[in-house]
């Protein structure tokens, strides 16, 4: 499944800044910056994790991340992006189909995030 994390203000992140985070938390990151300007990625990148591994994308307008991977390694990745983003900001955290979605906000723990995940899934069904 893809989750996203969703700027839903002015605020941006560059992908030159966003690209340098990643080397800087994840020396092992795989990046490929995406050339064609009518691409909707700016660049993709892929993360070994304990787990499955965590494969994403930065938007071109630099307003979303997308990314898969299993949930606690989304909901972690999730918390690091939001660090990155000023804290009077709105950051919304869901996944492709609008699902569940919630507030991402700075210093929320990642379990709270794979809480709120399940508790939508389990309301849902």
């Amino acid at each position: 499944m893809d989750y996203l994390v969703i700027v839903r203000t002015g605020w941006v992140f560059p992908a030159d800044e966003f690209k340098r985070q990643l080397f800087q938390r994840w020396p092992a990151v795989r990046l490929e910056e995406i050339r064609n300007p009518d691409d909707n990625d700016a660049l993709t990148f892929e993360i070994p994790k304990t787990r499955r591994g965590l494969h994403g994308a930065l938007s071109r307008d630099g307003k979303a991340v997308v990314f898969s991977g299993e949930l606690e390694d989304c909901a972690e990745f999730a918390q690091w992006c939001r660090s990155l983003i000023a804290a009077d900001q709105e950051v919304l955290f869901c996944d492709e189909a609008m699902n569940t979605s919630l507030i991402l906000e700075l210093g929320m723990a990642p379990e709270a995030i794979v809480q709120a995940v399940v508790a939508s899934y389990g309301q849902g069904r």
